[in-house]
């Protein structure tokens, strides 16, 4: 990813360079040439800040119906710092009782309820028992097509042990 970043800075340099060479010459107004720099200019932030969700850091998506919890950790909040917690969450999607994919970490804001569910969870998945959950959105004070792409402010999450599968009789 790292060489990507380089990759993509080094052609947006050569998209300045090449700007800059088209302006000395050109017979545009000012304003147009100076826009043209300011424009590539701020394109190298906006560039820079959406991709860094894609080096790994955990996203703000919706989580998965339904997951198995691979690992988690729980960042209480600080009120001296004012750091409002987070609780994040590395699962596996489950389609039709299959895991599918391959595992995301997810942020969630802080609330004293889920962390009591993620610590009896981890202390279970130290015991060898995997753990499976159900994400559903919070409708309670959400209209219907408020649903989006992004995780909504509530989700209701309940963390429970993966069953034991059932065998076809011989």
């Amino acid at each position: 990813m790292t060489e990507t970043l380089w990759l993509l800075a080094g052609a947006y340099v050569a998209l300045g360079v090449l700007v800059l060479a088209l302006n000395i010459r050109s017979g545009w107004p000012l304003w147009v040439r100076l826009a043209c720099i300011v424009a590539v200019s701020a394109l190298y932030f906006v560039t820079w800040q959406s991709l860094q969700g894609l080096r790994g850091w955990p996203t703000g998506q919706a989580l998965p119906h339904h997951f198995i919890l691979n690992a988690s950790t729980v960042t209480e909040p600080d009120e001296s710092d004012g750091d409002p917690g987070r609780i994040y969450l590395w699962v596996t999607p489950v389609i039709d009782d299959d895991p599918i994919g391959t595992p995301r970490a997810f942020a969630l804001p802080y609330e004293r309820r889920l962390h009591t569910q993620v610590q009896r969870a981890r202390d279970e998945m130290r015991n060898g028992q995997l753990q499976l959950g159900t994400a559903t959105p919070d409708v309670e004070g959400q209209r219907a097509a408020d649903t989006n792409y992004f995780a909504p402010e509530t989700q209701q999450i309940q963390l429970e042990d993966l069953p034991e599968p059932s065998l076809p009789e011989k």
